[in-house]
This record gives C-alpha cells, sequence and structure tokens, in this order.
C-alpha cells in the first residue's frame, strides 16, 4: 500500500505520539519534528504529501516553516492551533497555509480534513512532478486583461505573472469557472476544501482577501472578485 507521507511538527511529546498513533491508525505515514529547524530538515529528507504544524512560540520560527516550504513547495500545509480567534492563524494563512484546525479537535475530523487537503492538492504539486500528478489537459480561461491556465498553475494579470499559493489559485479557478454565480463562503470551502467547513470560514476569507489584494489594482472598486453583502462571493469582470 502506498500511504500518504505526513511531516507533523508538534512539539510537545505526549500530543506527538498520540497523533503520530491516530494518524498511522489511519493508513498515514508519519514523520515527526519537534521544532522547525528539524522540521526543515525532514522536509528535504523525506518530501511529505502534506505538513501539519501546530502553532507554538516562538511564533515566528514557526511562521518561517511556512515561508521556507512555500519557497518552493506546494504541498499542503495544515495549521493546528489552540489559538483559534488568534493573529496568528491569520498570519500563518496569509504565509502560504492552507488550512487551520482549532484544538480541541475530534479526530476523525481532522483525518477527513487532511484527506480533504491531500485530494484537493494532487494537480496541483509543483515541487515532485510525475507521471500521477500532471494535470488533465485544460482550457485556458480568459477574460479582460486576466488569463487563467489550470494546467500550469498560471495567472497573467495584463501579461503578466501573479504568484498565488495553491488555495488561492483553485478558489480562483473555481469562481472563474462560474462568472456571475454568488457562492457562500461554505460552498466556497466546499468546493475547494473538499468538505463542509464545520464553521470554519475564516480560512476561505483570508485566502479571498489575499487573492483580491494580488488581482485588483483597487481593491476599494474590484474588477473581478465581488463581495455580495450577506450572501458571499462573485467573480464578474468588468
Amino acid at each position: 500500500m502506498n500511504h500518504r507521507k505526513i511531516l507533523l511538527v508538534e512539539e510537545e511529546a505526549e500530543d506527538r505520539q498520540l497523533l503520530i498513533a491516530h494518524l498511522t491508525h489511519n493508513g498515514f505515514e508519519v514523520h515527526a519534528a519537534a521544532n522547525p529547524t528539524e522540521a526543515l530538515e525532514r522536509f528535504a529528507l523525506i518530501e511529505p504529501d502534506l505538513v501539519l504544524l501546530n502553532i507554538a512560540p516562538p511564533l515566528a520560527d514557526v511562521l518561517g516553516v511556512c515561508t521556507q516550504i512555500r519557497s518552493y513547495s506546494n504541498v499542503p500545509i495544515v495549521i493546528l492551533s489552540g489559538q483559534s480567534s488568534s493573529a496568528d492563524i491569520i498570519q500563518s494563512l496569509e504565509l502560504g497555509a492552507d488550512d487551520f484546525i482549532a484544538k480541541p479537535f475530534d479526530v476523525e475530523v481532522l483525518v477527513a480534513r487532511i484527506q480533504a487537503n491531500l485530494r484537493r492538492s494532487a494537480i496541483f504539486r509543483r515541487d515532485r512532478p510525475s507521471a500521477a500528478q500532471t494535470p488533465l489537459k485544460e482550457e485556458i480561461i480568459r477574460f479582460k486583461g486576466l488569463e487563467i491556465d489550470p494546467a500550469r498553475f498560471q495567472v497573467l494579470l495584463n501579461g503578466t505573472p501573479v504568484s498565488l499559493v495553491t488555495k488561492e489559485f483553485q478558489l480562483l479557478v473555481h469562481l472563474a469557472r462560474h462568472p456571475g454565480s454568488v457562492f457562500t463562503l461554505e460552498e466556497l470551502y466546499a468546493a475547494v476544501w473538499g468538505m463542509q467547513s464545520y464553521g470554519n470560514t475564516r480560512t476561505v476569507i483570508v485566502h479571498l482577501s489575499n487573492l483580491r489584494k494580488k488581482l485588483e489594482p483597487h481593491p476599494t472598486r474590484p474588477s473581478y472578485i465581488h463581495n455580495i453583502r450577506g450572501v458571499g462571493y462573485k467573480f464578474d469582470p468588468k
């Protein structure tokens, strides 16, 4: 059996062993690291399919893991945190994390979220190309001033490449494939993350905010992604 490899970064030994046991029981190959330095060393050695990263002091070091991994890989990064309302989680998403899970959490939900992130990331991986990861040929999506190439993970804004992390790109593709349609945050989470949000829509808001900053010349007067107050978002190029 080809087990998907998870790099678990957890400082507390007891929590680390418990997570290893649960994830191994659910069929994952788990490689653990106790700190950010060890995590980056292990990442280079094992080339994991997903990183499960606990937010713990010193925060600068932990968030630095996201930044460094994102500089060369689109592997899914899922944040674990006991402070679901903190600005640290928002910052981690802005630095490239794909999802976050608040502690305490149900193990079944954790496993489902990991599996969903693995499924959604498969065709967008750029760090270890292989035949299995080569995306199917897809049509380029074109609008005035904007070109989206799903097969090449490429976005051009007025001819200039735009650097997007995986979830930003997936959100843009989904919205652009349904121009004019309004989606709630829950619907966007289901479409891009692959499961129900369980009330966790903040990660969608952060990724949409970052996406709009990168695409919109004037964010207060958007040209592409519009917020429909009290309802959701739609892609409606002007």
